[in-house]
């Protein structure tokens, strides 16, 4: 069967579309857009009118692609953005008026599809770690291929992070400092609650993927190579270093960064050298296996019981 699903978060919206049969999904197509959904959510509690229209205009496009590619259901699933707005009744029934049904996933949920799909695929031997950046929330995952030890939802992501703490254009070395704190913070907390160390990291999400994307100077992404890539603990301060003190229009013009995530890629860098720091971590193996590919698979999964 072909199926599309589509993930609208707090930053960006992306669709997958995908065969799945005998428990195996086979990527057909993936593309994904800016939409900032979740732009200043947390300051109002409400889903801009701008963000509606951007996602709903997005979504409309990819309704588009999905009946090109001949898909026969389509998943629309929303997170963080959704769960804190008290105008997200709103969005449900615009999406919906499109002839799309959508779910709000919990955190819990979200987290859980992300680390199945990423510990069947790549089959660690021993203990794993996802940690998904998102816009609006970053969720961490500690287990193994059959029992899940150790999950949070932290209630912040790159779009919270830039618009509570970078105000200059570029940052100020104490705006740095303040998101670096904020992050070593939050994250030592989760460390005390994972003592061990020996145990390999699944990095997903636009930050990660787009350390890739510079450092090969991808001029039109390429998640084949993209997947899989390890990333050393020095190419992410590497870039950090380099980034933070451009602007957002000196940033726009690196080869392999989205314009669109221009901004926000410095509290994303950040995010992942404090991470590294924390856990003791020289390198992390970048997926693309986010919760777009762990929806196919959940489904590729019941039609095969069923079947």
């Amino acid at each position: 069967m072909r199926i599309a699903t589509v993930d609208i978060g707090t930053n960006s919206t992306r669709l997958l579309i995908a065969d799945v049969k005998n428990g195996k999904v086979e990527q057909i197509f993936k593309t994904g857009r800016v939409t900032r959904l979740g732009e200043g959510v947390k300051k109002t509690g409400k889903l801009s009118k701008e963000g509606i229209e951007r996602t709903i205009e997005t979504l409309k496009e990819f309704r588009e692609l999905a009946e090109k590619h001949s898909v026969e259901k389509i998943i629309v699933v929303t997170t963080e953005a959704a769960r804190l707005a008290e105008n997200a009744k709103e969005f449900i029934s615009k999406v919906e008026d499109l002839g799309l049904k959508i779910e709000i996933l919990s955190d819990r949920e979200e987290a859980e599809v992300v680390f199945t799909a990423n510990v069947l695929h790549f089959n660690p031997s021993g203990k794993a770690m996802t940690v998904d950046l998102g816009g609006g929330s970053t969720e961490i995952v500690f287990g193994s291929k059959n029992k899940v030890e150790y999950l949070n939802s932290l209630k912040f992501g790159v779009v919270f992070l830039h618009e509570t703490f970078i105000k200059s254009d570029p940052p100020e070395e104490s705006e740095l400092k303040e998101v670096e704190t904020f992050i070593r913070n939050e994250l030592v907390k989760v460390k005390k609650e994972i003592p061990q160390e020996n145990f390999v990291v699944y990095a997903v999400g636009g930050t990660i993927t787009s350390v890739v994307a510079m450092e090969e100077q991808m001029t039109v992404y390429k998640p084949e190579i993209v997947h899989g890539y390890v990333v050393t603990e020095n190419l992410i301060k590497k870039w950090y270093q380099r980034l933070f003190s451009m602007t957002i229009e000196e940033r726009k013009k690196i080869v392999g960064l989205e314009e669109n995530r221009a901004d926000v890629i410095i509290p994303g860098l950040a995010f992942f050298s404090i991470f590294c720091e924390v856990f003791k971590k020289d390198k992390l193996t970048v997926s693309e296996l986010g919760l777009l590919y762990g929806l196919a698979l959940k489904e590729a999964v019941k039609c095969h019981q069923k079947g």
